[in-house]
């Protein structure tokens, strides 16, 4: 059996990225660091953080920064724009278009324009016009704002004169037998990979750390 790798659908995401940058952006967005992992929302397409999540400098503590050190860090490095792997067995189109909608918001996080609320899943009109700027059409929904995005006839053009257009792996969903029990659980706990800050939360929760600008992550 040939080996498998993530590497060709991280080149061929990093590759699209920079096609569009120079075809919505003028080349003009910082590139992020772009990944792929598993849906942890359980049923974002993919997401952009709102902090330079990457650094390519050595990890200090944070209990051993000053404030100014702190603010410093919160500056530099690099975002990083996810693809959630359960997803890439849609079609290309849909791909490219989810990755063209988290462009938006790694260009009004450069611009310092808020296009969200509700801890990042409000998609308010300073989003819908930035999007329509820059290769997309934005309808309204009634739960989360103007966050369903498609390609515009342009963007959808340009997609299509693309040679490659399938990504040959994908992360299966979690299989579940027909009538199995669910376990039962109370809390749910999570860590901000920051400063270690734990919290508890009885159902699913989205929550940015404060002090470090970082989003908690739920832990085993």
């Amino acid at each position: 059996m040939a080996e498998q790798s993530l590497k060709p659908i991280i080149d061929k995401l990093e590759n699209l990225f920079s096609k569009f940058n120079e075809k919505f952006y003028g080349g003009e967005l910082q590139k992020p660091i772009i990944t792929v992992s598993p849906d942890t929302t359980k049923g974002a397409y993919g997401w952009c953080t709102a902090w330079k999540a990457w650094s390519n400098k050595e990890p200090k503590a944070i209990s051993e920064m000053k404030p100014e050190e702190v603010e410093a860090m919160k500056n530099e490095g690099f975002y990083e724009i996810n693809l959630c792997a359960e997803h890439l067995a849609r079609p290309f189109e849909h791909v490219a278009e989810t990755l063209l909608h988290e462009m938006v918001h790694l260009w009004n996080l450069q611009q310092g324009v808020q296009d969200t609320s509700r801890s990042g899943t409000y998609h308010n009109k300073k989003y819908k016009e930035a999007a329509e700027q820059h290769g997309l059409t934005v309808e309204k929904d009634a739960k989360y704002g103007w966050t369903r995005t498609s390609l515009n006839p342009e963007a959808k053009a340009f997609v299509d004169s693309l040679q490659d257009k399938k990504f040959q792996l994908f992360r299966k969903p979690e299989l579940k037998l027909p009538g199995a029990s669910k376990t039962k659980q109370s809390t749910r706990k999570y860590v901000c990979p920051g400063c270690g800050c734990i919290i508890r939360a009885t159902k699913e929760v989205n929550v940015i750390c404060g002090d470090c600008e970082m989003k908690f992550e739920e832990a085993e």
